[in-house]
């Protein structure tokens, strides 16, 4: 058994504090879109949590942002807010909530929608290239798949950083 990170280091640059410690899952992302694009690219992850990273267009990984899911979101506002309901992450019928459960899928879609344009934009203002938009995770499709911003859609992208990490260490140990 081996561990990303601790035995098997991720395939990609890093521009990152000294004590910074991106999560595997964060880094296996970057690697894969990169590797499958080789272009400068954000990647945005929607699961528990939602990860916009930059990867410049040399493959270096620069960090990004990490905020609440989807359901996340909704979970703490039934939890802090005893007066609203307790519901699923599903994308709203329509762009103003009419009723509570409503208006809360709608402030969370276009949150998260809106977290992702503005960092897609800084990405792009910073580095001088607008990167690709590479979307993964559970909640992928019911957020951002009818976006002209995204590119790709790549389900299965911490995978293919993995296969990739994989790959790239046994090239690094004479195997194929």
């Amino acid at each position: 058994v081996a561990r990303i990170e601790r035995d098997l280091p991720v395939p990609v640059g890093r521009q990152l504090d000294p004590e910074a410690l991106p999560g595997e899952d964060r880094l296996l992302n970057a690697a894969a879109a990169y590797d499958a694009l080789k272009v400068a690219c954000a990647v945005v992850d929607l699961g528990t949590a939602v990860t916009v990273d930059f990867v410049d267009g040399a493959g270096t990984f620069h960090g990004g942002v990490i905020a609440p899911g989807a359901g996340l979101q909704l979970a703490a506002l039934a939890e802090r807010l005893p007066h609203l309901p307790t519901i699923e992450f599903s994308k709203p019928d329509e762009a103003v909530g009419h009723n509570t459960v409503q208006a809360m899928l709608s402030g969370v879609y276009h949150g998260v929608r809106g977290l992702i344009s503005t960092m897609v934009e800084n990405f792009a203002e910073t580095s001088g290239q607008f990167p690709m938009v590479v979307a993964t995770g559970g909640d992928a499709e019911a957020v951002l798949g009818d976006w002209e911003l995204v590119d790709r859609f790549a389900p299965d992208l911490a995978l293919l950083g993995l296969e990739l990490t994989h790959r790239t260490a046994l090239g690094e140990a004479g195997g194929d």
